[in-house]
């Protein structure tokens, strides 16, 4: 294989240029993310079932579905809430299945329930851990409602919907429109009209249908019959009965329908729309089409409407992607500079860094072609490869110097220096894809979260292995001739000092080796000790500026009493000069949940806050401690979403009786917060 590559230089050179446009291409390419792509497998279904209370809910169809999906392969936990009129059940797959499969095995499973007749069709959603992108909250500054949000479903989200790679666009705050009948009870009994009966005349006066076809030899035309109120006016005129209009007992206008969700802007009630991209997709990309978006969406609404950015999260990403790209490149001209120190050759030097570049835009190349986007970890996983990278071609190049100084011409000593070591080197190389492929493999979130920085670290060590054998000997043969320069001359007596010194040193080692072996092992000991007294934290703690605060008050109430409870939350808040902006969302889940408000908070940059992001969180949690209406989480938003409970510890309590548990949640509650847990958040689920 060497002798090949050495013979065959233009061959060689145009595979490493190949691989280099290639990588090259990849890296301009490939998605960029703050982390590895992880999404979790969760499965949704939410069965309206109007006029039952909860524990006929739970009876007649959250019971159902939980025993008919249960037998389901793969189902890591089974959560279900049963509300008034409404059940809500969430399945949790195990990370290796697929989440279309198991939406699909949802789907079969709960085809052949039999529900109650008045109960609608069970609704089944895949819910995307991939995360909001950005989000637009838009304001009507006249307070017209139902002008803002015909604007928002038919202005703005079809134009968000349109930007490339964007999943979904899911609005918190809006109501459809409504035409609404308000019937006077008084007016229908002096009339003798039931409710029903007025029901039955407005729905047979006001529908359209197809009434057939007219044909004839040139052509076919379709008959319809428009018996549908073309406005408001129209449908008030309708005919109850002989002399009897429908405005004559009701009230008829154009209106929106009940509340179901709430959104706020610091402090301004308007809708908010969050963008979600696609699994996998590039969340930068989104975002700066969103950002140029914007003036068009501005242009579109008008003066009367306010159209905001909010959540963006590239600043951040970029940031932190840009960060670890300096470290890789800051390692690399480290590792070439010391490389120089040792070799004090610049042409052997500059031959070993050519395995860098090249073994580094190579893996962009190979990480690309498996799927991986570009991202903290593979990042890092390349500079932590950096060493390896320079390590086998500082070895081969050493050995073919060795041949050099012996006599033997460049080409000759090239062929015995590189089969010398081959084999050693495709042993290291073996040795360390020992230990990081098995990390690809780990299971669980770990192993999802890890597999793309092992498997990076991986393909760059195997393509190290084929630089180092055959682009660098390919190279050093044509180049590398051993020749001292003043620089080797002047430092060679501080190298043989390095050397006697390290003789010295070594020898009283040799002798008393025993005494060598237990001093060692009593290092090993003592740094394990050590060792457990070290914090460990999923991902390290960082300040992006940003923390939420997550309110439950008891099931059933409303939205407007949730809006009076977190009234003081928000009054805090307004009045600090350290927020840059703030969020409410009430009824913020999948279910509606209008016990359930999320507040998103946006500081400002810590040069002018002066106070980090973890001690303004202990701030509003001692702030917020005397709140007692609801059970309140103030905490920093995670880095990864993973579909559940934020909380780094949960104590789950089991039983059939559910006034004994909520009597054993708070005896827990409280001997928790004897030792000062902040932040319990307490949450029922059947």
């Amino acid at each position: 294989m060497y002798k090949f590559a050495i013979n065959r230089p233009i061959t060689i050179l145009m595979a490493v240029m190949a691989l280099i446009i290639f990588g090259l291409k990849s890296y301009t390419s490939m998605p960029l993310a703050l982390f590895p792509n992880v999404d979790f497998p969760i499965v949704t279904i939410k069965t309206v079932y109007p006029g039952a209370d909860a524990k006929t809910v739970e009876s007649k169809i959250t019971d159902k579905i939980e025993e008919a999906v249960s037998g389901i392969n793969g189902i890591d936990k089974l959560d279900s809430t049963s509300y008034e009129g409404l059940s809500y059940v969430i399945v949790r797959f195990d990370l290796k299945i697929d989440i279309n499969e198991a939406a699909n095995d949802v789907r079969d499973k709960i085809g052949g329930v039999i529900l109650p007749e008045n109960a609608l069709a069970p609704l089944v959603q895949k819910i995307s851990t991939a995360g909001e992108a950005i989000s637009v909250f838009v304001v009507s500054k006249t307070g017209d409602m139902s002008a803002l949000m015909q604007l928002v479903d038919e202005k703005i989200k079809p134009k968000l919907q349109r930007i490339p790679n964007v999943g979904d666009v899911d609005i918190d705050g809006y109501q459809d429109r409504e035409i609404r009948i308000l019937v006077d009870p008084y007016l229908l009994n002096k009339y003798k009209i039931s409710a029903i009966e007025l029901q039955n005349v407005i729905g047979n006066e006001n529908f359209k249908a197809s009434s057939g076809k007219s044909i004839n030899d040139k052509q076919e035309l379709i008959i319809k019959f428009h018996g549908d109120a073309k406005d408001i006016e129209s449908l008030a005129n309708i005919e109850i009965k002989p002399g009897l209009r429908l405005k004559d007992v009701a009230k008829v206008f154009d209106g929106l329908s009940d509340v179901e969700s709430y959104s706020s802007y610091n402090g301004q009630v308007g809708v908010m729309l969050n963008i979600m991209k696609i699994s996998g997709t590039n969340v930068i990309g989104i975002i700066k089409e969103a950002k140029q978006l914007l003036p068009e969406l501005k242009t579109l609404a008008g003066d009367d409407y306010q159209i905001n950015l909010i959540k963006d999260q590239s600043d951040k990403i970029i940031h932190s992607v840009d960060q670890v790209k300096f470290d890789l490149v800051f390692g690399a001209i480290l590792a070439i500079v010391i490389v120089f120190i040792f070799l004090r050759n610049l042409t052997a030097t500059i031959v070993s860094a050519l395995a860098i570049p090249t073994s580094i835009i190579g893996t962009f190349a190979i990480i690309d072609y498996m799927g991986y986007d570009l991202n903290k970890l593979t990042l890092i996983g390349l500079t932590l490869a950096i060493g390896i990278f320079i390590d086998d071609a500082i070895v081969v190049i050493e050995n073919i110097s060795k041949k050099m100084e012996s006599g033997m011409e460049a080409f000759q000593a090239t062929y015995e220096g590189v089969h010398e070591i081959a084999f050693s080197l495709l042993a290291i190389s073996a040795m360390l894809l020992a230990v990081f492929i098995p990390v690809a493999f780990m299971s669980g979130l770990v192993g999802k979260f890890f597999n793309a920085f092992a498997m990076t670290v991986a393909s760059g060590i195997v393509l190290s292995y084929f630089v180092a054998i055959m682009f660098i000997p390919t190279i050093g043969a044509r180049v590398l001739r051993h020749k001292e320069t003043k620089f080797h001359a002047k430092t060679e007596p501080l190298f043989q000092a390095l050397d006697n010194g390290y003789v010295r040193i070594l020898k009283p080692l040799i002798r008393f080796k025993y005494i060598t072996v237990l001093v060692t092992f009593g290092f090993l000991i003592l740094s394990s000790q050590i060792f457990t007294n070290v914090g460990m934290d999923f991902v390290p703690a960082e300040d992006n500026s940003e923390f939420q605060i997550t309110a439950k008050a008891e099931v059933g109430t409303s939205i407007g009493e949730m809006k009076n409870r977190m009234k003081p939350i928000m009054d805090a808040i307004k009045d600090d000069d350290m927020i840059d902006y703030y969020t409410l969302s009430i009824a913020y889940t999948t279910a509606n949940e209008s016990h359930k408000a999320l507040v998103y908070v946006k500081l400002k940059s810590i040069e002018q806050r002066g106070l980090g992001q973890a001690e303004i969180i202990i701030k509003y949690r001692k702030a917020f401690k005397s709140i007692q209406s609801m059970a309140l989480a103030v905490e920093k938003i995670p880095p990864i979403n993973t579909g559940g409970s934020n909380a780094p510890v949960q104590i789950v309590i089991t039983g059939d009786n559910l006034e004994k548990l909520s009597e054993i949640s708070q005896q827990v509650s409280q001997m928790l917060g004897t030792f000062g847990v902040l932040g319990i958040f307490p949450s029922k689920v059947t």
